[in-house]
């Protein structure tokens, strides 16, 4: 071997055995801080400094702290586990966004310790339970339909499917005492001065129903000014002429949740002519408010069985 291959030879291997050094080797320190020891692993040059602290975990009989999210599909299964876990300062957090149909509740078990200490005694958070409101299929069916024109077809299709949720309307002359809902129903009738109806109202409504438009023009003049007023109406008839009068107000009873308590939700009903068809409109009244009171319900369930603090909104 020449002197100039036996020098690269030397060369090529001196380079691999520093490599070998500078990847190869390295240092197990512990770092204290706040009375707290830590085992950190020192790699080489171009590495980074890692916790071996996951491969203490697996060696251990239990883990140090709880962690992770359980999620509950009944209201009573979310109170008893919020019961099993809870601490001292255990917190419960509300969602309620009816646009989304994002209704839910967590309980954060490790949450922050507010003692005397300054700024209170942080935690983790990394233990939680979901429980999210589910909304019934009969209140999908119904907001599904909400403040849309649909053709007599599906008008009467829907109503088929339906039916079963239309109640009868209160019977108020044969009751001394009316409830808060009744009372505000009578105002409802009598502000609006809707026509009530009930199960077989609606269903004689979804059989079809055949009317004409009658139009007329009236023209007014002032005759000391000179000014003329012309006035458009039309009037809905029945074919034989005679005024049509249809029901505009009746009511259904539905759960906002599944396997949760009913609700009666007074549904306002409209319709027109659209060329020589009739269409249909739902309107369901102040949905909103009955959202909130089932979800709020659900809360005072919570807060009265696990005696812990909720809070409408997100945890940090």
């Amino acid at each position: 071997m020449t002197t100039e291959a036996k020098t690269s030879f030397q060369t090529e291997t001196e380079a691999a055995h520093k490599l070998t050094a500078k990847f190869g080797d390295h240092k197990l320190v512990e770092l204290s801080h706040d009375g707290i020891k830590v085992p950190v692993m020192i790699l080489p040059e171009g590495r980074k400094a890692a916790s071996v602290q996951e491969f203490l975990d697996e060696v251990r009989d239990h883990p140090k702290q709880r962690q992770g999210t359980s999620l509950m599909q009944n209201l009573d299964s979310f109170v008893a586990m919020t019961n099993r876990f809870k601490g001292d300062h255990s917190a419960v957090f509300g969602i309620c966004d009816t646009t989304t149909a994002n209704l839910s509740l967590t309980t954060v078990f490790d949450y922050h310790d507010p003692s005397e200490v300054k700024d209170g005694i942080p935690r983790f958070m990394e233990h939680k339970c979901v429980y999210r409101f589910p909304v019934s299929d009969e209140w999908k069916a119904w907001m599904a339909m909400d403040d849309k024109w649909i053709s007599q077809n599906d008008f009467a299709e829907f109503l088929e499917e339906h039916i079963i949720d239309v109640a009868a309307p209160p019977a108020f002359d044969s009751k001394p005492d009316l409830t808060d809902f009744e009372k505000h129903l009578l105002n409802l009738i009598s502000t609006l001065g809707s026509k009530f109806t009930g199960p077989s109202g609606i269903l004689e409504l979804s059989r079809g129903l055949s009317m004409r438009t009658e139009e007329t023009l009236q023209q007014r003049q002032n005759l000391a000014t000179g000014e003329t007023a012309l006035t458009f109406s039309n009037e809905h008839k029945n074919t034989e002429g005679g005024k049509l009068v249809v029901p505009d107000l009746f009511l259904i009873n539905i759960p906002v949740f599944k396997n949760d308590a009913n609700y009666l939700i007074p549904v306002r009903l409209r319709f027109r002519k659209d060329g020589t068809q009739v269409v249909w409109k739902f309107l369901l009244h102040r949905t909103e408010l009955i959202v909130n009171h089932a979800f709020d319900e659900g809360c005072a369930k919570v807060k009265s069985e696990t005696e812990l603090p909720l809070f409408i909104g997100h945890p940090e």
